[in-house]
C-alpha cells in the first residue's frame, strides 16, 4: 500500500510487473539499498512482500520522502528503513547491501559506483539494474510471411528434412530456442556491457578479482517507439583467491 499526494508525486501503473516480481524475490534476512526510492514503489514491495530485513531508502525529493514516511507506516514496516534523503551519488554507506536497487530511467549508470560501494565486500550480492535499451523493430509481416513460403516450398521439395525436424528432440529444442528468443539481442548487448563496467567497479574499488553473472532480464514494458525499459539481475561476487 502507498500514500502521497498525486498532485506531488508520480505513480506508474506501468511498473506493476516489476513491483510484483521483486515482491516475489527471496530476500529473507537480506538488507536492501534502493538508490532511488521515490514514493518507495520497490521498497515497500521488498520490505512487506519478499521480506527483506532491512532497507537503506535513497531519495532527494522532499515530497516523495514524506510519502515514503507515511507508505512505511501505513504498512507496519517503519521500524525497519533508514530514510537518506540528498543524491544517492554521495550516499555514506559502505559494505552494507546483500542487494541493490538502482530504478532510474532513463539510465541509472550514474549511480553504479554507489551501488558499488554499499555492496557487502566479502560476500557481494545482487544489482537489479534498471535502463531504457533501444531495439531494432521487428521484420515486417510481409518478410516474415515471404520466409515462410520459401521455408514451407522448402520443405515440399524435402520431405525428409522436414521428418527430420519434426523428431519431438528436435521439436523440444526449437521451444527452448523460442523461450530463449524472447530476450533480444539488444537487450543481451546491454547488459552484458553493463556486467563488464560493474565487474570493473568492483575491482577497482576493493583492489582484488570479482565475477558479474547475469541471472535474468526482466522486459517491463516498452517506453517509446522501439525503446524497452528493461531489468538486468545481476550477481556480483568477490573471486576467491
Amino acid at each position: 500500500r502507498y500514500a502521497f499526494d498525486v498532485t506531488k508525486c508520480m505513480f506508474s501503473p506501468g511498473n506493476i510487473t516489476e513491483k510484483l516480481r521483486v515482491a516475489s524475490l527471496p530476500c529473507a534476512g537480506e538488507v536492501l539499498v534502493d538508490l532511488y526510492a521515490g514514493i518507495g514503489y520497490f521498497t515497500l514491495p521488498f520490505l512487506v512482500h519478499a521480506a527483506a530485513a532491512f532497507a537503506h531508502a535513497c531519495e532527494w525529493n522532499g515530497h516523495a520522502v514524506e510519502a515514503l514516511r507515511r507508505g512505511l507506516a501505513l504498512n507496519g514496516v517503519q521500524g525497519r528503513c533508514r530514510i537518506h534523503r540528498g543524491d544517492s551519488r554521495r550516499l555514506r554507506l559502505r559494505d552494507v547491501a546483500d542487494r541493490v536497487n538502482l530504478g532510474l530511467l532513463p539510465s541509472s549508470e550514474e549511480g553504479w559506483p554507489a551501488a558499488c560501494r554499499v555492496l557487502r565486500k566479502d560476500t557481494g550480492g545482487v544489482m537489479h539494474i534498471h535502463h531504457n535499451v533501444e531495439a531494432l523493430p521487428a521484420p515486417s509481416r510481409a518478410l516474415r510471411e515471404d520466409g515462410e513460403h520459401r521455408e514451407d516450398t522448402e520443405r515440399r521439395e524435402h520431405p525428409e528434412d522436414t521428418e527430420r525436424r519434426e523428431h519431438p528432440e528436435d521439436t523440444e529444442q526449437r521451444g527452448a530456442g523460442t523461450r530463449a528468443a524472447r530476450v533480444r539481442p539488444e537487450w543481451r548487448s546491454w547488459a552484458e556491457a553493463a556486467a563488464g563496467r560493474i565487474r570493473a567497479l568492483l575491482e577497482e574499488l576493493h583492489g582484488r578479482p570479482w565475477s558479474t553473472s547475469i541471472l535474468h532480464i526482466e522486459a517491463v514494458k516498452s517506453y517509446a517507439p522501439h525503446v524497452h525499459h528493461v531489468v538486468l539481475d545481476l550477481e556480483c561476487r568477490p573471486t576467491l583467491p
